[in-house]
């Protein structure tokens, strides 16, 4: 083998590895995430220019295939041009006719450099780059963007055309790719398993919270406990010093009237001797009054910024629907937080899953109720246990009402007028015809 033909099929090998390099550039760059790109941006001039490039499609894509192509039609014609007439004369000794030999030469040496082409220029590169593609981004960006400054009148016609090419296709050629929905989201989450459990479950319930609104989680009229602006300080002051809650919402006539909301610091500072005549409404503060459609995630947001504690939640005539937290939608995202005043926190559901029983709140949300027992309960237009029980029972409950559903029976306990407030679950043990699949009522 004389030096010209290895001189040939090193030059053949270059060609390959230089498009093996633009295709690694281009794999690496649009495999970055938004992250990653501001990572790169934050370490200096250099990384601002490489954010700036892999923020230009245009620019980086043409770059990367006028790089490809070119390297291929090198590797290809070069190849074909200088290593064939080698292989030719090879076929012809060993016997193939010369009019055979050169076509046959030719077509192999295609496939050849094809294969070298697909494994060292496309295949092997983009892999590694997909690996690594931060790093091959900080190694490779910056020759490519001084290649496609070099190029930019080329780069330019071949926007220009692309652009056009994607209008008359009925595309956008300013828009970028599709952003990830939260189901997309959400799957990569369930399966990735490098996460450990809590912090799985933690972004489950971020997820679980973006779908939510705040007639999801406020606490219902019912439950809120108010207090009338003419009354004195005086009067409320043993309910409030023995009440769990440090926040008010102050009514005139009705619910439906809230002025605003009061903080127990305001009452209790007063001196004992000026109690009697100062009223609730004259330490009123101003409240935030939210519809109940509101997502949760933006209400936090707007409750963090704004130094709020409480929302109040109105319906679409303007009625109290009840109030929301900023406690109530913490919890949505990291789960239940119990202080000194809080009930026992430790869950009773271990009880009902060996067959007993336990009371919950009527007000307990049903999917909560799903997590704790790993049921599986029909949803409807209903947020609670207490709406589950009165879709089944069709009717307004009265305390002994039982009704079997999912797996497990739910009594009612304890009304309070015609709103259920307390509601005891017994799992059901399976029966012969294959338990319950869907609900039941019972008297």
């Amino acid at each position: 083998m004389d030096a010209t033909l290895l001189t040939n099929v090193a030059l053949v090998l270059l060609f390959v590895l230089i498009g093996g390099v633009f295709a690694a550039t281009e794999m690496a760059i649009v495999s970055l995430r938004p992250s990653q790109v501001d990572d790169i941006e934050r370490t200096g001039e250099r990384g601002r220019r490489i954010a700036r490039l892999v923020r230009d499609p245009n620019t980086f894509l043409s770059a990367v295939q006028v790089g490809v192509t070119v390297a291929g039609f090198f590797s290809s014609a070069f190849g074909g041009a200088t290593i064939a007439p080698y292989v030719s004369r090879w076929l012809q000794s060993a016997g193939l006719a010369s009019g055979v030999a050169d076509p046959v030469a030719l077509v192999l040496m295609t496939l050849v450099i094809a294969y070298l082409s697909l494994v060292l220029g496309e295949l092997a590169p983009k892999r590694l780059a997909m690996q690594r593609s931060a790093e091959f981004t900080k190694a490779l960006a910056p020759p490519l963007g001084v290649f496609a400054s070099a190029l930019k009148p080329v780069i330019w016609l071949l926007s220009v055309s692309t652009n056009v090419v994607v209008r008359l296709l009925g595309g956008d050629p300013r828009a970028a790719g599709e952003e990830m929905t939260i189901e997309e989201l959400r799957r990569v989450v369930e399966d990735n398993r490098d996460l450990r459990p809590y912090s799985r479950e933690i972004l489950s319930d971020v997820f679980r919270a973006s779908e939510r609104t705040l007639g999801d989680v406020l606490r219902p009229r019912p439950d809120v406990e108010f207090l009338r602006a003419d009354q004195s300080v005086e009067d409320v002051e043993e309910r409030v010093r023995t009440s769990s809650h440090s926040r008010y919402p102050v009514i005139t006539d009705t619910v439906d009237d809230v002025v605003g909301f009061v903080h127990i610091r305001d009452m209790l500072t007063i001196d004992d001797d000026r109690r009697a005549g100062v009223r609730v409404g004259d330490l009123v503060r101003e409240i935030v009054a939210l519809p109940v459609t509101n997502a949760v995630l933006p209400t936090l947001r707007r409750l963090r910024s704004e130094q709020q504690h409480l929302a109040l939640v109105v319906d679409e005539h303007g009625g109290t629907e009840g109030i929301v937290t900023i406690e109530d939608l913490i919890e949505e995202l990291v789960g239940e937080i119990y202080d000194e005043y809080d009930t026992d926190p430790d869950p009773e559901d271990s009880r009902v899953r060996e067959g007993g029983s336990a009371r919950v709140s009527g007000g307990l949300i049903v999917e909560e109720l799903e997590d704790a027992l790993d049921l599986s309960l029909p949803h409807g237009s209903y947020e609670t246990v207490a709406g589950l029980v009165l879709s089944l029972l069709g009717r307004v409950a009265t305390e002994g009402d039982e009704v079997e559903v999912g797996g497990v029976r739910l009594r009612v306990v304890t009304m309070e007028g015609m709103r259920i407030r307390e509601v005891e679950v017994t799992r059901e043990a399976p029966s012969a015809e294959g338990g319950a699949g869907g609900g039941g009522a019972h008297p």
